[in-house]
């Protein structure tokens, strides 16, 4: 619309410029109208992403208003504690010294899960809140950049500490003095979550041991009790999944959903939810201290860091476990399984090397 001067009629609409304008609104039919603001709004979005949220992902320091992260996280933690049955040691934890503002750890969390509801639901609204005894701006969690690239999530993670756990940014906080969470098992492990045991996945490169050791951090295990009981499982959902992991590198895709429904996060529904009323319970175990720095540590060191992480999460597992599982899924204690350098892939003739290296705690 074209305002014009004309001895001194202010605000009067030229004529042909509005008739142009009606013409060519007329021509749009409503399925142009919705394209061309898909095309807009996609485009903003990735703008906002190249400018704001990628850096964001990779800075060392807290990102936006404190009162937003508590407050939208808050929304999930109560609903989280309204449908499922929570319970965490965090105070406890404080009073046996492990947690304490000029603490720094790298802690190590198991299982993954079908979605990692724990983290996602109750852990983001800690980590917003610095809770229970972590300065701002010094603890962090390291995701998978895919979630990073998600709209909403990635703004939802962003305000809660997460960041990308690509080995720079991981560096980084380190060596800033932060404290780091961090999922080991990645996607390998939430593809193959059964509901009937307790399994945990070991990478090949150990990447986690060794930046520890790079940085004289203590390593914590912390366990989610109930993770993998969340969602009902089958043989057949796991086959589908890890078809999908193998020839996409994605997660899952398919879970049994309310009233055992098959679903998928492709479409969120209130399907999506975990079983109402199951038990998730978050304990940690002690640190385990990697001693002095090193850049480049022997693989005999590492290998013995690994060995008394593993027994330090044995001791855990074993503290809790007949309190916060099933008593047929305690009864077959936890399988560690060590991942081969072959890849991600577990074939039928591979399986037996798998099994060989994996351990029983």
């Amino acid at each position: 619309i074209q305002v014009t001067q004309n001895k001194g009629n202010v605000g009067k609409v030229t004529a042909d410029r509005m008739e142009y304008v009606l013409q060519t609104a007329s021509r749009l039919v409503p399925g142009q109208i919705v394209s061309r603001v898909l095309v807009a709004a996609v485009a903003t979005w990735l703008s906002w992403y190249a400018l704001v949220l990628k850096p964001a992902s990779r800075q060392t320091r807290a990102w936006g208003p404190r009162w937003l992260a508590v407050s939208s996280s808050a929304v999930l933690h109560n609903f989280g504690k309204a449908w499922l049955r929570f319970t965490d040691d965090s105070n406890d934890a404080v009073q046996r010294g492990i947690l304490d503002y000029d603490k720094q750890y790298l802690m190590v969390w198991h299982p993954h899960g079908a979605f990692t509801v724990a983290a996602l639901y109750f852990m983001s609204y800690f980590w917003a809140r610095d809770y229970p005894r972590f300065r701002r701006g010094k603890a962090y969690v390291a995701v998978a950049p895919l979630l990073l690239r998600v709209p909403l999530l990635s703004e939802f993670l962003l305000l809660c500490h997460a960041r990308s756990q690509d080995s720079k940014t991981f560096n980084a906080l380190l060596a800033e003095g932060a404290t780091v969470a961090v999922q080991p098992g990645g996607i390998h492990e939430q593809v193959c979550t059964d509901g009937n045991k307790e399994q945990v996945f070991i990478p090949p490169r150990l990447g986690f041991i060794r930046m520890a050791i790079k940085h004289g951090v203590p390593l914590l295990p912390v366990y989610a009790f109930g993770e993998n009981q969340l969602y009902r499982t089958s043989s057949w959902i796991r086959r589908l999944n890890m078809w999908f992991y193998h020839k996409f590198g994605t997660g899952n895709l398919i879970v049994l959903g309310m009233f055992g429904i098959p679903n998928s996060p492709v479409f969120p529904n209130p399907l999506m939810l975990p079983i109402f009323g199951s038990g998730m319970h978050v304990r940690r175990g002690e640190p385990v201290e990697v001693g002095t720095p090193e850049e480049n540590p022997s693989e005999e060191r590492v290998q013995e860091v690994l060995r008394r992480y593993e027994a330090a999460l044995k001791k855990l597992f074993d503290t809790h476990k007949d309190a916060c599982l099933p008593k047929a899924v305690a009864d077959k204690g936890l399988l560690v399984m060590h991942r081969g350098p072959k890849g991600p892939a577990l074939t039928k003739e591979q399986a037996p090397v798998e099994q060989a290296n994996s351990s029983k705690l």
